[in-house]
């Protein structure tokens, strides 16, 4: 299994280029992608803080990471295959 780490720094990449997209293509306007780049930036920092030192996330951490994804997913403007490439980079084995 990756790196916890890796799978939420792959997820990052791919989910900024994706809202990058997406207001390129004016699917979202400015206030749109900002917002979403926000939400993307304050998970990811709090997830780099919190485990600079430690290996393995805390369940209650999988349940942000988990809504986050879903939220993403749903989003009308995310691509099939952005979606498929997120899936194989955050979904969880339980």
């Amino acid at each position: 299994m990756r790196d916890q780490k890796e799978r939420v720094y792959s997820i990052e990449r791919l989910t900024k280029n994706e809202f990058r997209h997406a207001l390129a293509v004016n699917l979202i306007t400015q206030e749109e992608h900002d917002k979403y780049l926000q939400e993307l930036n304050e998970l990811t920092s709090y997830i780099y803080e919190k485990y600079k030192d430690d290996p393995s996330f805390y369940p209650d951490d999988w349940d942000k990471i988990n809504q986050y994804y879903e939220k993403i997913i749903g989003l009308d403007f995310v691509r099939g295959y952005v979606k498929e490439g997120l899936e194989d980079s955050w979904l969880i084995e339980m």
